[in-house]
């Protein structure tokens, strides 16, 4: 029952918190046509608080990835070489790391609330204003587009702003947190160490500069061949009838899986430029 209210006040919040201003968007997607990333900020206009919010509780819940070998550190130097304090010394830091872990399980429920509320309130708003544009747009528009693709652009193409997003508040997250402590403790203990590492940031952004122009035009195939799959998919299925009739069942399979086979070839090629690289979405 508490479950039910919980999604009935969701809804509730859905249908009556002002609904995305689509000339805000319009305007971002053209200020920054090359720049995805300030695109996918752009459409979080109005939801940074909720979003600082989630950053802040997963950096708290994912402390104890940094603190446990500090304190594991800590507990091997003070068994090898025990003081007068030794058995104080070890309690204490057994006590924070069980303290990081207990508070680990509410932190990542209100990280996970947070993130998820604002995920699913831009993937709605994202879907509404594209609707609603398609009901603005003339007969002509969509006697020439092709439903197939007009049902991609609204399924796939906002579930890749998730995906994006996720990979960009969760996974690089994560990843740009890790460095920093890394960095933070590693230069407090050699500072030889901490140069070397400093070093390898131009190399790194090198060898993604080199692998940009490719990923980015590599992922543009595979999307276009998706949006492709998805338009022949939808015609298939409405002329089962006339193919059925015709005796053409073979026919029609062989050519839906030839376009099955290039979105498979598509997908490979953008696969193995992804994993030698930082794989971007566009």
């Amino acid at each position: 029952m508490k479950a039910g209210q919980e999604e009935h006040i969701f809804r509730e919040k859905l249908t009556t918190e002002k609904d995305i201003d689509e000339d805000v968007l319009v305007q971002s997607f053209k200020r920054n046509e090359n720049n995805s990333l300030k695109i996918l900020i752009g459409i979080y206009q109005g939801q940074y608080f909720r979003l600082f919010l989630s950053v802040l509780f997963f950096a708290v819940k994912h402390s104890p990835v940094w603190v446990l070998p500090i304190v594991t550190a800590n507990i091997i130097n003070i068994a090898t070489d025990p003081g007068g304090n030794a058995l104080r010394d070890i309690c204490v830091n057994a006590a924070v790391m069980i303290v990081l872990i207990v508070q680990n399980v509410p932190t990542n429920y209100f990280h996970v609330y947070c993130y998820s509320k604002v995920i699913r309130d831009v993937e709605c708003r994202l879907r509404s204003a594209m609707v609603r544009k398609l009901q603005q747009l003339s007969i002509t528009y969509h006697n020439e587009m092709q439903s197939g693709r007009l049902q991609s652009k609204i399924m796939r193409d906002v579930e890749q702003i998730e995906t994006l997003s996720s990979q960009i508040f969760i996974s690089v997250l994560s990843i740009i947190l890790n460095i920093v402590v890394s960095f933070g403790v590693v230069l407090g203990s050699s500072l030889t160490v901490f140069w070397f590492f400093l070093a390898t940031i131009p190399v790194a952004v090198l060898i993604r500069n080199l692998f940009k122009k490719s990923i980015n035009a590599r992922n543009r195939d595979f999307r276009k061949e998706m949006e492709e799959t998805s338009v022949k998919v939808m015609e298939m299925v409405e002329l089962i009838p006339v193919t059925r009739a015709h005796a053409l069942e073979d026919t029609e399979t062989a050519r839906l899986d030839e376009q099955l086979k290039n979105v498979a070839q598509r997908g490979f090629r953008l696969d193995k430029i992804g994993r030698a690289s930082c794989r971007e979405r566009v």
